[in-house]
């Protein structure tokens, strides 16, 4: 149920609060008052493209927030789980004036595609452009499909199982079937690749730590003098080395340290550290030692970094890359060897595949069959108490050859169209060719007034509905709405008096010039105001007394809920 919509800057409507009821809503007005719009701003919470130009001039963005009350069937729904905690859920959505815009559920940032995941199990809009997609095969099936309900979800289910199943199948046997020339020309291009890589020998990281050693080669030279040159100022084996100077410091201070202890100290000192430096400058001939290269050692890496760089242009970036191209191929290689039995194999289940879709694609069949003699016979008795007696409906389920578009579809083998027969005497006609925009409405009408128990939608948005239809045909639309919105709460904007007067409760769409500036104004209608409203659409003038007694008996007639 649709709790409450807020509206800001939103083309015309400058702040507007929509409190709909639970079942029969009316949003009426003068034509130009901006009644669509309210239509509009829903249909922005429905992830449809934002145009920036509905943002009102002079504000930097429209907002558009709206606070749904889940059922608890939704709130079970797997998509429901993590975005909602409670039984409400809130929508919005910002539309920026320099293009843009942000949509977020419970207060969290979504992306469009989840925005109209979610509001699909929310709100059935149908606005008069929208009613264009009941000519569209597809649209005609989903009806049809809708009004079986579970039954064909399951069944359509099992079919998309099989249908990707069907693909993968079919990729294989492309692949397991190649002529006895093109199979062995891939053999032997596979044995050379696994061959080459295999003989490579290849370590994970051995490029990295051979251009690190490469590093250490290039300037072996350099560190090997500079290792000379500071064992030399350190070793003890020169008169002139650091630990040599040291120790004669220390042999100085022999007789002196036998009468003043802390001379005695100091010299103890000077020889630990003529030890230290000795045992520094034995250490950097080690290193000098360890620094030694094998010849043509340079030589040799650069080889072997030139091996795998060709590799690499061959089989991947890195070695890693390499090397899982080279376990790729070893499975295809044994998959080549082994494609005959494959390809067998794999045929095998392929017509198995599908024996079980045509199967299945005949049960699906006689579901719709069934289930389009009875959707048919009762959009008929629908049409009649719309004022369309003479009209025969009719929904036409063929099953497709298997040349046909569409055989292997996502919806089983079916091909629904819907026809209609205006008059009596002539022949069925597909909808599209001869409906006109009153009976596009009311045949729109009659199915979603069949349908409303397998829908499992709360919330039906119409938006001029009864477009097209006058007099008698107007009351029965309203009827219907109003046994459509026992279960449902239907919002339609309407310009008949009719309607109007069939609603539980009533909004008037209103435009004014305030400070030379235009704004619409919403407002819920008490029943004085209502009766007002009635008057108007009945002949343009609210305040003639006998249409407003007309009024006044036509809202009596229905009994408010």
């Amino acid at each position: 149920m649709l709790k409450k919509v807020e509206i800001k800057n939103f083309a015309l409507i400058e702040f507007a609060l929509f409190e709909p009821g639970e079942h029969l809503t009316v949003i009426s007005g003068e034509t130009g008052a901006g009644k669509s719009l309210l239509i509009d701003a829903l249909g922005s919470l429905t992830g449809k493209r934002a145009n920036r130009e509905i943002v009102r001039t002079g504000f930097d963005y429209a907002r558009i927030e709206a606070v749904f009350i889940l059922t608890p069937e939704l709130q079970n729904l797997a998509l429901f789980q993590g975005i909602v905690d409670d039984e409400q859920l809130i929508l919005s959505r910002e539309i920026y004036a320099d293009g843009g815009s942000q949509a977020r559920i419970n207060g969290r940032l979504v992306n469009s595609s989840l925005l109209r995941e979610v509001s699909e199990h929310l709100i059935g809009l149908h606005a008069q452009h929208e009613q264009q997609q009941i000519f569209d095969s597809n649209e005609q099936r989903n009806l049809l499909d809708k009004y079986i309900g579970e039954p064909i979800t399951d069944l359509l289910t099992q079919w998309q199982i099989l249908l990707k199943s069907r693909k993968n199948l079919a990729e294989q046997l492309r692949e397991y079937g190649l002529n006895p020339t093109e199979r062995a020309s891939q053999l032997e291009l596979l044995q050379y690749q696994i061959t080459e890589i295999t003989n490579a020998d290849l370590k994970n990281d051995e490029d990295r730590k051979l251009l690190e050693r490469n590093k250490v080669l290039a300037t072996l030279s350099r560190m090997k003098q500079d290792l000379i040159q500071a064992r030399n100022v350190l070793s003890a084996d020169s008169e002139h080395g650091a630990a040599s100077l040291i120790a004669q410091a220390a042999s100085t201070l022999d007789y002196s340290s036998r009468f003043y202890e802390k001379t005695r100290q100091y010299q103890e000192r000077l020889k630990q550290l003529a030890t230290e430096v000795s045992e520094l400058a034995i250490n950097l001939t080690d290193i000098y030692q360890e620094l030694e290269a094998e010849p043509k050692e340079i030589e040799t890496i650069n080889q072997r970094l030139d091996q795998i760089d060709k590799l690499k242009i061959k089989y991947g970036d890195t070695i890693e890359e390499i090397l899982k191209y080279l376990a790729d191929a070893e499975k295809r290689l044994n998959v080549l060897k082994r494609s005959e039995e494959l390809f067998a194999q794999c045929r095998a289940d392929l017509l198995t595949n599908e024996q079980e879709m045509s199967e299945l694609a005949d049960k699906i069949h006689e579901l719709r069959i069934e289930a389009s003699k009875e959707l048919s016979e009762k959009i008929s008795l629908a049409l009649a108490r719309l004022a369309m007696p003479n009209v025969k409906f009719s929904v036409e389920v063929k099953l497709l050859e298997k040349s046909e578009k569409g055989y292997y579809g996502l919806y089983g083998r079916d091909q629904v169209n819907y026809f209609i027969q205006p008059n009596v005497g002539e022949p069925l006609m597909p909808l599209s060719k001869i409906a006109s925009g009153g009976e596009v409405s009311r045949i729109l009408l009659a199915i979603k007034s069949i349908l409303g128990e397998n829908d499992d939608l709360s919330v039906l948005i119409f938006d001029e509905i009864d477009s097209g239809v006058s007099g008698n045909t107007a009351i029965s639309v309203a009827q219907m709405l109003r046994e459509i919105a026992e279960n449902k709460q239907v919002l339609c904007v309407s310009h008949m008096a009719q309607v109007a007067a069939a609603s539980d409760t009533h909004f008037l769409i209103e435009k004014s010039v305030q400070d030379q500036r235009t704004s619409t104004q919403l407002k819920r209608l008490d029943l004085s105001e209502k009766t007002r409203e009635v008057a108007r659409l009945l002949s343009g003038n609210p305040d003639d007394q006998s249409t407003v007694k007309l009024a006044e008996e036509m809202i009596l007639q229905y009994k408010q809920r």
